[in-house]
């Protein structure tokens, strides 16, 4: 097989001015579309994903996965391990997007529960001291005192 060459690509450029003269234009042409089609691509999913509650409650694996962002093998391994609320009908595993979204809710890290963690973990380093901040206030203090 030979190689195509670029301008064999674009035969309406040969035999006008060479085809090194409009290569800019030519890319540009080829990033707009490449623009275009991602734009309508992602309007496509925008509208498959508005639409999954709309035409029914229950979704599949696949959808389920989706919607949350996830791989279907995330999904599937995630409701093996009963971590993620599922519905099983004959054969059939099927999600619930109203069950979903709360389980989104209940999962999701705030950050007043993020910083009350980083608290905890701060907290814990200063535990093995087993003395309060108080207690240690009050016996560098008393120490202060002594050494005065």
């Amino acid at each position: 097989m030979g190689h195509l060459s670029s301008a064999g690509a674009f035969p309406f450029l040969e035999g006008k001015m060479g085809y090194e003269e409009h290569r800019p234009a030519v890319k540009e042409f080829l990033d707009m579309l490449a623009d275009l089609l991602a734009e309508k691509y992602f309007e496509r999913m925008d509208d498959r994903m508005k639409k999954i509650p709309e035409l029914r409650r229950l979704i599949t694996a696949k959808e389920a996965g989706q919607y949350l962002s996830l791989s279907t093998d995330t999904i599937y391994r995630m409701a093996g391990l009963k971590k993620l609320p599922y519905l099983k009908i004959g054969d059939r595993v099927l999600f619930d997007v109203k069950t979903l979204d709360h389980w989104i809710e209940k999962h999701m890290i705030r950050e007043k529960d993020w910083k009350v963690k980083e608290l905890k973990v701060e907290i814990e380093k200063e535990k093995p001291n087993s003395k309060s901040s108080r207690e240690s206030d009050l016996l560098g203090l008393l120490k202060k005192k002594t050494k005065e």
